[in-house]
């Protein structure tokens, strides 16, 4: 039987042009749009096919990201991932890919919580609670809502939000320690259509899906749920990576 010697061949010129590549993008920053797929073909001097085989092993690698327009960047590195552990018992992780975060409106009200939320927290659907929402830009474009609920005993005694766009998805809505230690879980995970308001201030078109994430916290010794956070995130500004087994690394700051 005849042996084609050329596929692995093409494999391992398609690794070398990708580890020269690589060796580039060290000294870009998270974000930098790379240049179009010919003129990297004439930098390199390598054919178009070479060209994608090595974006689609940079991909891999989580080196770089490809917008649905073709557009290429420099995806932010492992470390930025943020870390949501619960769903189905996989490892999931939400990708910012370089993007600077920042909270650009914050909203406290005590009411009514929705019937689902209230289920979720343990409460009566009549009693109130704190609910906390808040806008995520990078720069001038919003890409994420975040929608905190907490019962209102544990709102009495609240004294603070978390700063940062990842600390409102690790830490429980009211931003304080909790006596005794507190599990973190996303509960769900799905790429939908958000409700009207949230579509708005997303800006995005009518039907048009983002990532949808619900994280419950409880008390450890307990089980009690403290606090409930939901967040839509615009799909473009986020990569959602999915792990399934248990010998995966930890990285730091991991929802326990």
């Amino acid at each position: 039987m005849d042996v084609d010697s050329t596929v692995p061949a093409q494999r391992a010129a398609s690794g070398v042009l990708a580890d020269r590549m690589a060796a580039a993008l060290v000294h870009r920053e998270p974000g930098w749009q790379l240049p179009r797929r010919s003129a990297l073909a004439r930098r390199y001097n390598v054919s178009m096919a070479e060209i994608d085989a090595a974006i689609v092993e940079l991909t891999r690698r989580s080196l770089i990201r490809r917008l649905p327009d073709g557009q290429l960047y420099r995806a932010s590195p492992a470390e930025y991932l943020i870390p949501l552990e619960g769903i189905g018992g996989l490892s999931t992780r939400l990708d910012p890919m370089g993007g600077q975060i920042s909270c650009t409106a914050r909203h406290v009200s005590l009411r009514a919580a929705p019937q689902d939320i209230a289920w979720s927290l343990g409460v009566d659907g009549g009693n109130p609670v704190r609910i906390i929402r808040c806008a995520w830009a990078i720069g001038a474009e919003p890409v994420a809502i975040s929608t905190a609920y907490m019962p209102g005993t544990a709102a009495d005694e609240a004294t603070g939000e978390p700063d940062t766009f990842s600390e409102v998805l690790k830490a429980p809505p009211d931003g304080q320690a909790t006596p005794g230690a507190v599990l973190a879980r996303a509960a769900d995970l799905e790429l939908a259509p958000p409700q009207p308001s949230v579509a708005r201030s997303l800006r995005l078109l009518p039907g048009q899906p983002a990532f949808s994430v619900t994280i419950r916290f409880d008390v450890e010794a307990t089980g009690n749920p403290i606090g409930l956070t939901t967040v839509t995130l615009k799909p473009q500004h986020f990569r959602v990576v999915i792990q399934a087994g248990g010998d995966l690394p930890r990285p730091p700051h991991a929802l326990d």
